[in-house]
């Protein structure tokens, strides 16, 4: 094993992605109702290859840039316990409760080390290996779904389901469509659909993995997903035409302007302005006005506020169920946004956030360089439109794609030509604005703080 390359190891790599295959086929709605999220446990088989290949070779390739890695995503997450905790024993909260809180969100540090591990073992190949499980399962749930109405009635519903963008009726009416309607998996094509086309350059079928997963993104139909899309183009698109101190400049105030943005839109909400506005623009809801308006009670946006500690919405609208306070029949707020205020607090919310956004995309232009800062914080504008009105922030998958790709972007640094002495006289206007804006580019770009050794 120890001339193992497991970047090229067929059995390593053909392991690892029917492990991811494998978590990924739980969310078929046959095996999640039955199950539930204990499917995913059989990723956890990436975990053991990394495990495994260390004791025996006692390779630690890359420790120093992945320990640095693991250590800056796990503080986002023992931070959430942490604040949690607090606020659980000032309730008097009883143990049990705490523990099923821990539980529900110390299930991600699982997932940090499966991500720490998969780049461990394949470096820049580990979002394309994972990427090949997941759409690989969902290839096969559309066709155990489409085994049960045909292939016709299929195509027909998928058809259907696309002219009407997804309309609540459509989907109503086909057993096929809310067969394979798998939230998070969609999600996180969306996700590789950006990462192929824009952050893999060395990737030789890039556009064919693109395809596909645009493909799959359009089957699942996400509405929210192709706002999401749009905005995290546009804001790549215009980063792509910035220097490099336009670059660092940009990313760190989206940032703050991501912040700003979400205390202002936990206030509209509270204030039912939101709800209003998508009422009279006929914006469906499908129920979640009545979540909100509900919830609203039970919190205010104003410094003193505390939180009432991670979970409690769930706990709070399951509690509801079968009761005269009833709002609807679902159990999730579908606003991570608003879920992780009610939950944080006033001051652990903006600690949070401050953490997520600002702190995180600091610490990637500074240790990763500002090409992989860009990329980080694209996928993550395509995720926080997600969390404005779905439950995305700490799907599995969706987390663990993006942690993974911004890594595997860093593993395979971009490859630009030599820069050379040309005759600017006979360049274009375009070709002129390029050649000088590299040149400056040259002289002012920062080298990364974190090398791999």
């Amino acid at each position: 094993m120890n001339g193992i390359d497991t970047k090229k190891s067929k059995i390593f790599i053909g392991l690892y992605i029917f492990f991811i295959f494998g978590a990924a086929m739980g969310d078929w709605k046959v095996v999640n109702f039955a199950l539930g999220a204990l499917p995913k446990i059989i990723s956890a088989g990436a975990l053991g290859l990394a495990v495994i290949y260390i004791l025996w070779t006692g390779n630690f390739k890359h420790y120093k840039a992945l320990s640095r890695f693991g250590i800056m995503y796990a503080s986002i997450i023992i931070a959430i316990i942490f604040c949690s905790i607090l606020i659980w024993i000032l309730d008097l909260q009883s143990i049990k409760f705490i523990m099923k809180g821990v539980s529900k969100i110390s299930y991600q540090l699982l997932n940090i080390a499966i991500v720490l591990s998969a780049v461990y073992l394949f470096e820049e190949d580990a979002a394309k290996y994972t990427f090949f499980g997941i759409a690989a399962a969902n290839f096969v749930i559309i066709g155990l779904g489409a085994a049960t109405t045909g292939f016709g009635g299929a195509i027909k519903d998928i058809l259907s389901n696309i002219t009407s963008f997804g309309a609540n009726d459509v989907i109503g009416n086909s057993t096929f469509i809310r067969a394979i309607e798998i939230h998070d998996i969609t999600f996180v094509m969306g996700v590789f659909i950006i990462y192929f086309l824009l952050f893999s350059p060395g990737e030789k079928y890039r556009f064919l993995y693109a395809g596909i997963a645009l493909f799959l993104f359009v089957a699942g139909l996400k509405r929210i997903a192709f706002l999401s899309m749009l905005m995290a183009l546009a804001f790549a698109l215009f980063c792509s035409v910035l220097g490099t101190k336009g670059k660092d400049r940009a990313l760190i105030f989206t940032a703050c302007l991501i912040v700003a943005f979400c205390y202002y839109y936990i206030t509209i909400i509270q204030q039912g302005i939101f709800t209003k506005f998508c009422i009279e623009h006929d914006i469906e809801l499908n129920g979640r006005d009545r979540i909100y308006d509900y919830i609203s009670q039970f919190y205010e946006v104003r410094p003193s506020y505390r939180g009432k500690g991670y979970e409690f919405c769930v706990q709070l609208l399951k509690s509801m169920r079968g009761t005269k306070d009833q709002v609807v029949n679902i159990n999730a707020v579908h606003n991570d946004i608003l879920k992780m205020y009610v939950e944080m607090g006033f001051w652990g919310f903006l600690f949070w956030i401050l953490g997520y956004y600002v702190f995180q995309t600091h610490w990637f232009i500074s240790r990763c360089g500002e090409k992989v800062a860009v990329c980080f914080l694209t996928i993550n504008i395509y995720m926080l439109v997600t969390y404005l009105t779905d439950n995305t922030m700490f799907y599995y998958w969706s987390s663990m794609v993006i942690r993974m790709i911004p890594m595997s972007f860093f593993f395979a640094p971009v490859k630009e030509p030599p820069l050379r002495e040309t005759d600017v006289l006979r360049m274009n206007r375009l070709d002129k604005w390029r050649y000088e804006k590299r040149r400056k580019d040259a002289r002012i770009t920062r080298k990364p703080r974190m090398r791999l050794e």
